[in-house]
């Protein structure tokens, strides 16, 4: 049965700053984030992945980078999988702008597919972008994709046949995961949420 670890990139820079970056690919990983990039590495090596597929942010590309190292698979960057577009709010640290994005993010939680952020995406074309990249995927070999938190924790849930059971549990850690496994019709069953074991003693 084929498994699909969608895993948040590894704390970065952009992360100790607050600052919105979901639209330059810049924001190097911090020594945690690859720490966390290390351990995940670890706990990945007997779950036969054949494939690295990663968000073109260099958050998401370092930690793949750190895991294909370790594991020995070869890197492919997929555009789909960037994080959610916040267009004008880019770079942004102030309190407004982060009630802006916030606003706009409980929307997509809630599946508004009109939300859009001002100058950015709207929640539709974040779905169907991501959408496409999982269609993509070939069958029947472990993969991993190394993204975002927020466009994973809005997005998946509603691409699962049991997202009920997600709507309270969107916390996502970094490099916490999540375990899907196809179910049919382009969907699937979440078998795993913020899965993190391998953060045992290392902050995340």
């Amino acid at each position: 049965m084929q498994h699909i670890y969608l895993m948040r990139h590894g704390e970065s820079l952009v992360n100790i700053e607050h600052r919105l970056t979901c639209r330059k690919l810049e924001g190097d990983l911090t020594l945690r984030g690859q720490e966390q990039a290390v351990q995940a590495s670890q706990w990945l090596a007997d779950k036969k992945i054949r494939n690295i597929i990663h968000s073109p942010f260099h958050r998401a590309a370092q930690t793949a980078h750190i895991i294909s190292q370790r594991l020995n698979l070869s890197l492919t960057p997929h555009d789909g999988l960037r994080e959610m577009d916040c267009g004008d709010l880019e770079g942004h640290t102030n309190p407004e702008s982060w009630q802006i994005w916030q606003s706009v993010y409980d929307r997509w939680l809630q599946r508004d597919w009109n939300a859009v952020f001002p100058g950015g995406e709207s929640f539709q074309q974040a779905f169907d972008r991501f959408n496409l990249c999982l269609q993509s995927l070939e069958s029947n070999e472990n993969v991993l994709l190394v993204t975002h938190g927020g466009i994973t924790n809005t997005v998946v849930p509603y691409l699962c046949v049991n997202a009920a059971a997600l709507q309270g549990n969107r916390v996502l850690n970094h490099t916490g995961m999540v375990i899907l496994e196809p179910y049919g019709d382009g969907r699937y069953i979440c078998r795993a949420w913020n899965q993190k074991e391998h953060l045992s003693g290392v902050a995340c």
